[in-house]
C-alpha cells in the first residue's frame, strides 16, 4: 500500500487531470458560476483529505463525483435555496458524455502506451528528455546528447509521426 503522502500526491494528479469534468458536474447540479468554483475547490479539498479511503483501480471519477453531489447538497442546504436544476435529460446527457470521453481517453491511453514499447531506445530517451518532469528543450536535449538542435527536432518530429499513426492504427483494430 502506498504511503499517505503518496496517495494524496496520486488523489491531487487525478483531481487536476479531472477538473474540467468535475466543474461540469457541479454546474449541471447547481448552474451558478462563482458557487460551482469554490464549490470545486471544496472538493478538492475533501478529495484530499480522504485520500485515504479512495481504493486505487478503481473509478476516481466516480468516487470525486459522489463528494461533489454532496457538497451541492451541503451548499443547497446551507443556503436554503432551491437551485435552478437542469433540465434530467441533459443531465443525463452530460453524464453519458463523460462515460464515453473517459472510455475513449483510456483506449487512447492504453494504445499509447503499447506504442511507446516499439519506440526505439534512442527515440524514448529523447521523449522522455523532452516530456517527463524536466521538460528540456529541443536545444537543452541537443546540449546534452552533443546533437544538432535540428536533429533532435526531427527526431522528435518522427517519433511524435510514428507514435500518432501507431495509435491510430491500433484504435482502428489494426496492430502497429
Amino acid at each position: 500500500m502506498a504511503d499517505a503522502p503518496d496517495r494524496v500526491r496520486e488523489i491531487q494528479r487525478l483531481f487536476l487531470r479531472h477538473a474540467d469534468l468535475l466543474e461540469g458536474f457541479i454546474l449541471a447540479l447547481l448552474p451558478d458560476f462563482s458557487v460551482s468554483k469554490d464549490l470545486l475547490h471544496e472538493v478538492f479539498l475533501t478529495a484530499t483529505a480522504k485520500a485515504a479511503e479512495f481504493r486505487p483501480g478503481t473509478d476516481f471519477l466516480a468516487w470525486a463525483r459522489a463528494i461533489a453531489r454532496l457538497k451541492v447538497m451541503e451548499q443547497v442546504r446551507k443556503k436554503r435555496t432551491v437551485p435552478r436544476l437542469v433540465d434530467p435529460a441533459a443531465l443525463q446527457a452530460v453524464a453519458g458524455s463523460i462515460a464515453e470521453t473517459e472510455e475513449s481517453w483510456a483506449g487512447r491511453r492504453e494504445a499509447l502506451a503499447r506504442c511507446l514499447e516499439d519506440v526505439a531506445p534512442r527515440a524514448r530517451e529523447i521523449l522522455e528528455l523532452r516530456y517527463s518532469d524536466a521538460l528540456l528543450t529541443p536545444r537543452q536535449i541537443a546540449e546534452r546528447l552533443a546533437w544538432s538542435g535540428g536533429a533532435v527536432r526531427v527526431a522528435l518530429a518522427r517519433t511524435r509521426r510514428f507514435l500518432h499513426d501507431c495509435v491510430r492504427r491500433r484504435l482502428a483494430g489494426h496492430e502497429a
